[in-house]
């Protein structure tokens, strides 16, 4: 198991054979992919620089790229049992690696080190080479599904081990990464990890590239024994279109974001299948201006001092998550002026104007009753409040606003948030009158984007 996307869920299925087939990915990068068309359109236009002008090899203004590589000693362990079988593909891993002159973060699952008594010695070959050793926990628990105490104990039962290791190497773990790139389905379990790395002293290594590379090594593992070349060769193609694909895509959406070239973490595993075709990824990746870079410089860069507040029951890159934390902050900003402008409305005393926000099926719901469409809602507000002193002075306060969206799988079946689909918001009204004693009450609002903003389709008012 690994960090990225090798959980059970309802959403994302099992990919056959090799991931995603080829002729899928040529289709795709026609524009013909749904849920990243953008996405490809971007990454393949020669307006961008990529396939016709690929990024000036220049040492200052080359992409710094740092390579983790999660699931160690071994990803799909049960692949691959043999004490032998293990220390070939590690050997062929680092090789890589060393041919390209690459400093990696290798994330370790504690609880698979001891497998066929040869866990060690394999850390110890990386070690050897110069990368550094993180915790990716003991037992590669999924945290939305998973009690807290339960959870963090386990990350700590791997750090714990990690940092017995290394500490008679002269070393110690500095980074942790969530398996499955989950943080946790509450604010409350995502603060009780954050609290706990904080005074473990371990940093959250985030991914901004996350592939879905370990898709491909069961296909692969399965054509090399049956001595099928024809098979291997479908998929070391659609290995490296995926992982191409996925680049160019995650790239985009970063500089996007900042506004500028940024570094990259990607995220590959220490599988049979990377020890095969590392070494004509990383040789695509030189020749289309990245460089290889260290952790330490990597992470200085103030793209990474962000720290998404990101809650659901999936994970993603770092990209994805900033992309949505901007896009319900935004969602926010708009209904807090739809409210305030609706409330402004109000005071002046034009309820046609009040009641404009509201869809043309609208649901209100009172302790009087229900109406339903929005003529209807004008119709009783006009009935109960016939002036300007019977409507008095509004004003709103929200109390909670909480985005509506999901998780989707884009054409490479990596999850990310979809957008924001809509909003439901408590709030306290009161009205104020001269003379009297003010009224006051509470609402729960459900609203959807349309057109021109958004509209309340159901309003609950007491």
């Amino acid at each position: 198991m690994s960090s990225s996307r090798k959980r059970p869920r309802p959403r994302t299925r099992t990919l056959p054979s090799s991931a995603v087939p080829l002729k899928i990915l040529e289709r795709a990068v026609r524009g013909t992919g749904r849920f990243l068309a953008g996405a490809l359109i971007l990454a393949v236009s020669p307006a961008f620089g990529i396939d016709r002008a690929p990024f000036a090899t220049k040492t200052e203004t080359r992409r710094p790229i740092l390579v983790t590589v999660d699931d160690l000693p071994i990803a799909s362990g049960r692949l691959h049992v043999e004490p032998a079988e293990r220390e070939r593909i590690t050997r062929d891993l680092l090789a890589a690696l060393d041919r390209h002159h690459v400093k990696a973060v290798g994330l370790v699952i504690w609880g698979t080190v001891g497998v066929g008594d040869a866990g060690p010695g394999l850390l110890d070959l990386w070690l050897k080479r110069g990368h550094e050793l993180g915790n990716h926990s003991f037992g590669h628990l999924d945290y939305s599904a998973t009690d807290e105490a339960a959870y963090i104990a386990d990350v700590e039962r791997g750090r714990r081990g990690l940092a017995d290791f290394l500490g008679t190497r002269g070393a110690s773990p500095r980074f942790f990464r969530f398996p499955f790139l989950d943080e946790g389905e509450t604010g409350g379990k995502l603060d009780a990890m954050r609290r706990y790395l904080r005074s473990s002293g371990q940093r959250n290594l985030p991914v901004t590239i996350d592939t879905q590379d370990w898709s491909f090594e069961e296909p692969w593992v399965a054509a090399r024994r049956a001595g099928d070349q024809g098979a291997r060769a479908e998929v070391t193609a659609d290995y490296l279109a995926a992982l191409r694909l996925e680049v160019r895509s995650h790239e985009r959406r970063g500089d996007r974001l900042t506004g500028r070239l940024t570094p990259q973490i990607i995220l590959l595993h220490a599988n049979e299948v990377g020890a095969a075709l590392w070494d004509d990824l990383f040789d695509w990746l030189e020749k289309t201006g990245h460089r290889f870079a260290t952790a330490d410089e990597v992470l200085a860069d103030p793209a990474f001092s962000e720290e998404p507040r990101f809650i659901a029951r999936q994970g993603c890159g770092l990209w994805d998550r900033l992309e949505h934390e901007r896009s319900e902050r935004a969602a926010r900003r708009e209904i807090e002026d739809l409210l305030a402008r609706q409330a402004a409305a109000w005071n002046r005393g034009d309820i046609e104007a009040f009641c404009s926000v509201y869809a043309d099926d609208a649901t209100f719901l009172s302790p009087t009753g229900v109406t339903n469409g929005r003529q209807a809602v004008i119709d009783r507000y006009r009935s109960r409040y016939p002036d300007q002193a019977a409507m008095g002075q509004l004003s709103l306060e929200i109390l909670e606003a909480r985005p509506t969206w999901g998780m989707e799988t884009d054409l490479m079946q990596n999850a990310a948030p979809g957008g924001v689909q809509g909003m439901t918001v408590a709030a306290r009204w009161t009205l104020t009158y001269s003379g009297k004693a003010p009224a006051t009450g509470l609402t729960l609002l459900v609203l959807r984007p349309r057109g021109d903003g958004w509209a309340i389709v159901q309003d609950a008012s007491m």
